[in-house]
């Protein structure tokens, strides 16, 4: 597999690498994504630079959320792929920084008791889930 980035996605000062035949797969979904995280790292700047305003947070914590939401649809089919290709305990212990294959082995069965939510089902493709218009919405990165 070549992991050599053959295309990217830009954000305002952002480069995500990634190999041609991943951005083909994932489409728009690399640029919602890049979108998501160039916002929440607006709102981590704001924080940190003290000049966040009640409606710049409400806009991070939004953004945020949805980006946290699609993560762990992520790693919920992940693991639930792991699962289905017999990886061990262990393995997804480390994998999840757990210190006990114990707790990855309860975490794994009680993910594969629930049926995948649409974030899930996003991450693999099966779901279409767009949000609003307005995601490409860059934030406004002048200082003020």
């Amino acid at each position: 597999m070549n992991t050599e980035p053959e295309h990217t996605v830009h954000g305002p000062g952002l480069t995500i690498p990634l190999t041609a035949d991943d951005a083909q797969v994932l489409g728009e979904d690399a640029e919602l994504l890049a979108s998501l995280l160039s916002q929440a790292l607006h709102g981590i700047a704001l924080l940190r630079a003290g000049r966040a305003s009640v409606e710049d947070l409400t806009e991070a914590i939004e953004r945020t959320t949805e980006l946290m939401e699609r993560l762990n649809g992520i790693r919920r089919a992940e693991v639930r792929e792991f699962a289905a290709q017999k990886g061990t305990h262990g393995a997804l212990a480390r994998a999840m920084h757990l210190t006990s294959r114990a707790t990855a082995q309860s975490r794994r069965r009680a993910l594969l008791r629930e049926v995948p939510d649409v974030m899930e089902e996003w991450a693999v493709g099966e779901q279409d889930w767009r949000p609003e218009p307005d995601w490409r919405q860059e934030p406004d990165w002048r200082q003020d």
